[in-house]
């Protein structure tokens, strides 16, 4: 394999690997399971404006439109959101449309590099580092943002909105539905979460990376 491909497919697993993890999760916390597990949790915000069955009922319906599971027209049915915050949902299911085209794009990717490298006996090395690349940059850059996460929480919250969407769609009265349905606190154990999953499962695919290594070392050492 020529070297500079061998590098290439390393790298497509070193950058590839945070990615790909944290839109796994982003999809795994964006259901009604995540929202019920937080809507159960103690001392969660009570809404101001709605009854724990409708609060639920319109959260999760907003949840399937963002995700693509219901139309436009379903979701201006609900009837619950003012022109400002259906634009701002508008933006949010744009954004997740263009996430759902590039995540598989990304998942393929990986597959093939890892696949390609692991094929022969004298790329398997660099599968492994990739794989411990890999972890080791989603560790690095989560770690940041999850301390960042606990001690300055609203402005991450503001960074991300700023770099994800234009103008100021996104900033809320307490008593608008959306804050009603999503308060500050369930963005805040949605981060942690997201940031605990995705620094487990890449410290998971560093051991195995570790592993794998150390293994082949030693087989080429008893040789």
């Amino acid at each position: 394999m020529p070297r500079w491909l061998l590098n290439l497919l390393t790298f497509v697993l070193v950058v590839g690997i945070p990615v790909f993890l944290v839109l796994t999760n982003l999809f795994v916390l964006m259901t009604p399971e995540w929202l019920d597990m937080q809507y159960h949790r103690p001392g969660f915000p009570q809404s101001v404006r709605f009854d724990d069955a409708a609060r639920r009922y319109y959260a999760i319906e907003s949840i399937e439109y963002v995700r693509g599971h219901r139309t436009f027209e379903q979701f201006h049915a609900l009837g619950v959101y003012d022109a400002r915050e259906i634009e701002h949902m508008v933006d949010v299911r744009e954004l997740v449309d263009r996430v759902q085209v590039i995540y598989p794009l990304i998942g393929t990717l990986l597959a093939l590099a890892l696949g390609a490298l692991a094929a022969r006996p004298a790329t398997r090395a660099c599968a492994a580092r990739g794989m411990i690349g890999g972890a080791v940059l989603t560790a690095a850059f989560f770690g940041v943002v999850g301390i960042f996460a606990v001690v300055g929480f609203q402005s991450l919250f503001t960074l991300f909105h700023r770099i994800f969407f234009e103008g100021d769609t996104w900033l809320f009265n307490y008593t608008d539905s959306l804050i009603q349905f999503y308060p500050l606190p369930f963005w805040f154990e949605t981060s942690l979460a997201l940031v605990a999953l995705t620094l487990g499962e890449a410290g998971v695919l560093g051991a195995a990376g570790w592993w794998w290594q150390t293994r082949r070392s030693r087989f080429i050492a008893a040789e």
